[in-house]
């Protein structure tokens, strides 16, 4: 019979009060709109294996080792991590030595003969809250769900910075490529300008022509300083991505966006990879564990909560006789406490838990309609731009057939000056706007990647 309050306790502490964690069931399409291939899974595709270029590949290494807004993500990681060891300690026993000593005089006015007595102690101490409803086994899950979402925050952190790096590198290259287009442009437009200069000395133009070439001319030099604004502009956005205050490595860039790429076999999978792929998923489920463990831990409050505390030590009025056998002291108490008037406090605090369950459940919801509408908006980005990029350089290629015909008609005094400066205008135009597209094409494919929560494995 003895036995028989202490089996109750185990046996109650084995229970938990609350609901048990159940991933909710989402009518997820079995697909998204398309597949551009069938080869690569890119949701978990290693970013080195999406991202080709060495030089991209040298920075994307110096970001993860150096950005500050990631250490701030990896700090809050190790904090969480011991968080959950602060909240396990509910789940045992603590101990505790103390070692007092106490001198008391009696009073002269009271005792006639007042003495001083000294007094030692020395105690080994015991307290432990009973789990009887699992309180701080919920209150366990709910942080180490919080340790859970650190982890995959830093995922996040990691994606966006490979992505952003990436998208400012591309950027860059871009900036680049259409300065040498303008350069390169505005050096075939001073030539039309000697050359003009040279057909009026011989008096087969007009002086009108020659100061339209030379409005062609410096039309082109006119992009330059914005491009070269544009250039500083993007190589100090990637310096504070790679937490430096300069690009320690002089990069030879690439002579044109063409001549980089990405893999073009590839599959997306299905919808439901997103459950397990992208890190922004994960956090609002462990958010959502975390609330459905707090709501257990409201309900535990509800209940009788049982402590056990206990002392045994020695008692001495001298310190050399404080181990003394015949000095030991001891005490076991338990408690049982029912919460029976609050004003509604804690009934509060059990609705409140149920309200914020209820929008941990919307939020994880809402988060996976918006992963899925992102990949749709993704891919539908991919073939935009590929369409666009396709068309355009059919267009660049009309504009210099245009402007190779119109430059051999002009010599040949056939087309006046003014049919080749509008060819040139026109090839100007599109080999610039053919950069931009080049540039979006691969901006396309890293919301692709980004969007299916891939990279994060190096």
């Amino acid at each position: 019979m003895r036995l028989l309050p202490l089996t109750l306790i185990v046996a109650l502490s084995g229970c938990a009060v609350g609901p048990e964690y159940q991933r909710p069931q989402l009518p997820l399409p079995e697909h998204f709109d398309a597949t551009p291939g069938t080869e690569l899974h890119l949701g978990t595709l290693p970013w080195r294996q999406f991202f080709l270029d060495p030089q991209l590949q040298q920075l994307i290494d110096k970001a993860l080792q150096d950005n500050l807004s990631l250490e701030q993500a990896r700090s809050r990681l190790v904090a969480a991590r011991e968080q959950t060891t602060v909240t396990d300690a509910a789940l045992y026993p603590e101990f505790s030595l103390g070692l007092n000593a106490e001198r008391d005089s009696e009073s002269g006015l009271t005792n006639s003969d007042p003495e001083i007595s000294d007094t030692f102690n020395l105690d080994g101490m015991m307290s432990w809250e009973i789990d009887l409803w699992g309180a701080n086994r919920r209150r366990s899950e709910a942080s180490y769900a919080q340790r859970l979402s650190s982890e995959q925050q830093l995922n996040l952190s990691t994606l966006s910075l490979i992505s952003d790096v990436a998208s400012r590198y591309y950027e860059w290259l871009d900036i680049e490529q259409r300065y040498r287009i303008s350069e390169e442009t505005a050096r075939l437009r001073l030539e039309e300008v000697k050359l003009a200069k040279l057909r009026k000395q011989n008096g087969m133009i007009s002086g009108l022509e020659v100061r339209q070439a030379e409005v062609e001319y410096q039309s082109a030099r006119t992009t330059l300083p914005e491009l070269d604004f544009d250039r500083h502009q993007k190589q100090n956005q990637l310096k504070r991505l790679l937490g430096s205050y300069e690009l320690q490595t002089q990069y030879q860039l690439p002579q044109g966006l063409s001549a980089l790429g990405v893999p073009q076999a590839l599959e997306i999978g299905v919808p439901s990879d997103l459950l397990s792929q992208r890190p922004d998923v994960a956090i609002a489920e462990q958010q959502l564990i975390a609330a459905n463990a707090s709501l257990g831990v409201a309900e535990a409050a509800l209940l009788p909560n049982f402590t056990i505390s206990g002392k045994y030590g020695f008692e001495s009025n001298t310190l050399s006789d404080v181990l003394d056998s015949e000095g030991v002291t001891w005490s076991l108490v338990g408690g049982l406490t029912q919460p029976l008037f609050n004003a509604g406090k804690l009934n509060a605090q059990k609705r409140i838990a149920a309200e914020t369950l209820k929008q941990a459940q919307l939020a994880y919801r809402d988060t996976v309609l918006t992963a899925y509408t992102e990949v749709s908006d993704a891919l539908a980005g991919v073939r935009r731009a590929q369409t666009a990029m396709e068309a355009q350089q059919e267009l660049v290629n009309a504009s210099q057939e245009y402007v190779r015909l119109a430059r051999l008609r002009y010599k040949n005094g056939v087309a006046t000056s003014l049919d080749l400066m509008d060819a040139q205008r026109q090839l100007f135009s599109a080999q610039l706007a053919l950069s931009q597209l080049q540039r979006d094409q691969l901006l396309a494919h890293i919301s692709l990647y980004r969007a299916l929560g891939g990279g994060l494995s190096g």
